[in-house]
């Protein structure tokens, strides 16, 4: 008799799997196809459409934006798993404003410490005006990025003194930085270790105490290792969020949606 009934589960178990795929797709498609847009929104400030940011206002207008999101992008720039992340933010009711830091960062001077005394203040500006564009000036902040995006929201959470940073929202750091775009950066061949690079949990410990970091990680991503060292340098305010199977690039946003919006609450709660 169990092996009668063992027979028969077979075909249902499998039915229902394929039940559980097709519901799945039908969403992920759903999310997708809205996130595939990219924003169309323009800029009043006319000096701020001279400048790589791409706008996503938060969706629902009826109420104000929960916080501004200051989103860096990697090493390509802002490309198009951004665009989707920023649309995705946006639906969830944050003021999100992505950035291409290439032009920034191929500007800035050579050497050190001018590179960096130069960045701290032009990103500031940056980002201040951006937030002037949606008229958020006294909502929280978040700053975030993807890769070694992530590492330079980190590094000006910890030394450009923006205000209003509640929280740095990192997508697949590493273990070390620069402010500048390297052929290896491109290939993701190996971290800097040159003397005007730095670790970036030395940077997470020079964050104010009052800001919060949480990782987002591809449970497949090999810079994973990066982890352990962060957390120790952020803690009690540090804290990881997994999305099962997705790699460095985290281009699953499906499942990465969910995540984000979680460690977006985390960062936000006192």
């Amino acid at each position: 008799m169990s092996f009668v009934r063992r027979i028969i589960a077979r075909p249902i178990r499998f039915i229902v799997l394929l039940l559980v795929i097709t519901v799945c797709g039908f969403v992920g498609n759903y999310y997708f196809t809205a996130a595939n847009i990219r924003t169309h929104y323009v800029a009043k400030n006319a000096a701020l459409r001279t400048l790589p940011l791409y706008f996503y206002p938060a969706t629902d207008t009826t109420r104000p934006p929960k916080a501004v999101v200051f989103f860096f992008g990697n090493d390509v720039g802002f490309w198009q798993p951004h665009h989707q992340m920023a649309a995705i933010m946006a639906a969830d009711g944050y003021a999100t404003v992505g950035y291409d830091m290439k032009p920034i960062l191929s500007s800035l001077p050579e050497k050190e410490p001018a590179r960096d005394s130069a960045f701290a203040v032009q990103i500031a500006v940056v980002i201040a005006s951006a937030r002037q564009e949606f008229g958020a000036e006294n909502l929280p902040l978040i700053i975030g990025g993807h890769s070694i995006g992530a590492e330079v929201a980190i590094w000006v959470a910890a030394h450009s003194r923006v205000p209003g940073v509640i929280g740095v929202l990192a997508a697949s750091p590493g273990s070390r930085s620069h402010l500048r775009i390297s052929a290896s950066d491109m290939a993701m061949s190996s971290e800097p270790t040159d003397a005007e690079s730095f670790a970036v949990a030395d940077a997470v410990r020079r964050m104010p105490p009052s800001v919060r970091l949480a990782i987002i990680r591809g449970g497949s991503d090999k810079y994973a290792f990066a982890d352990s060292a962060l957390l120790e340098a952020g803690a009690p305010r540090a804290k990881r969020f997994s999305v099962p199977l997705a790699s460095h690039s985290l281009r699953d946003l499906f499942v990465a949606r969910f995540v984000v919006r979680n460690a977006l609450t985390w960062l936000r709660t006192p």
